[in-house]
């Protein structure tokens, strides 16, 4: 057993698309997911899907394959309802583990989307500000909301400057678990965070994630040794991996993970701090420790 094969025993992925979804395709359904999970060897999965909220199909899953921990989580883009405290309400007593701000819809990714993917996404782009620059009413109440229920707040699609906001609100609530999505992935996103941003983020209090889709997709890849100089500057003990995955194009999510791995191996990522990103950091953002 190889050491990246060996560090995806107890792996955690809390980034994963499922299918069915109306406009792509993709390569598995959360039980095929958790079918390659489990032989794997990995602990948790959290199913993600932008168009609805995946607690029913999780619980289901978690049923069939008890050897694999699988949560569910709603992303607040228009299809799934868009900035609605009820409805965050309603699936996080549900048992959604993760709520994500909105992603493709978002004003800082509705028309990169459109251009990178050919994705015409209905209803107005999405934005947590107002006009003054402070936060929507409705995103203060769903900040609360996910405090209270002590599940993880991620920061979508958003620009910087709305991330910025979010987190200062997030700290000033109380609420810790706060994961700033995917960083430095610009196929689908206007602007990104800088990595001078990303640590002050990281300094606040926010856990960073590093996706493997950043550098393996069909549209442009980063270099993964500009994510291994971004983890060494935020530091592994303020951030997580995933991958992103799901999509028809790349492989099971589960297998992405172990290339991941052994990409940020190979650029000078020790074990130790790839078992915290991908174990131990998780684990407490899911309150599995």
């Amino acid at each position: 057993m190889n050491t990246a094969d060996r560090l995806m025993n107890g792996a955690i992925d809390m980034h994963i698309h499922i299918g069915p979804e109306s406009r792509l395709k993709r390569r598995q359904n959360g039980l095929q997911l958790a079918y390659t999970a489990r032989d794997m060897g990995m602990r948790a999965i959290v199913l993600k899907n932008r168009e609805y909220g995946t607690v029913p199909v999780a619980q289901q899953v978690q049923e069939l394959v008890p050897e694999v921990q699988t949560f569910g989580s709603i992303t607040l883009d228009n299809e799934a309802g868009g900035l609605n405290p009820g409805a965050v309400l309603a699936w996080v007593k549900m048992g959604a583990k993760v709520v994500w701000m909105p992603t493709a819809t978002a004003a800082n990714s509705k028309g990169k989307v459109l251009r990178s993917r050919g994705l015409d996404l209905p209803g107005e782009a999405q934005t947590v500000l107002k006009a003054d620059g402070t936060l929507l009413p409705e995103v203060k109440e769903i900040i609360q909301i996910v405090k209270e229920y002590d599940v993880v707040l991620g920061s979508g699609h958003l620009a910087p400057n709305e991330v910025f906001t979010l987190v200062e609100e997030c700290m000033a609530a109380g609420l810790k678990k706060v994961v700033i999505t995917h960083v430095l992935q610009d196929q689908l996103m206007d602007m990104i965070l800088t990595n001078d941003e990303i640590v002050r983020l990281a300094r606040m209090g926010a856990i960073i994630e590093y996706s493997y889709w950043t550098c393996h997709n069909n549209i442009s890849n980063v270099d993964p040794a500009l994510i291994v100089e971004s983890i060494k500057l935020a530091g592994a003990e303020n951030s997580i991996l995933t991958t992103d995955f799901g999509q028809i194009e790349n492989p099971p999510a589960p297998e992405g993970l172990r290339a991941f791995i052994g990409v940020l191996l190979e650029g000078g990522i020790d074990e130790k701090e790839i078992e915290t990103m991908v174990k131990t950091n998780p684990a407490r953002l899911l309150n599995l420790v």
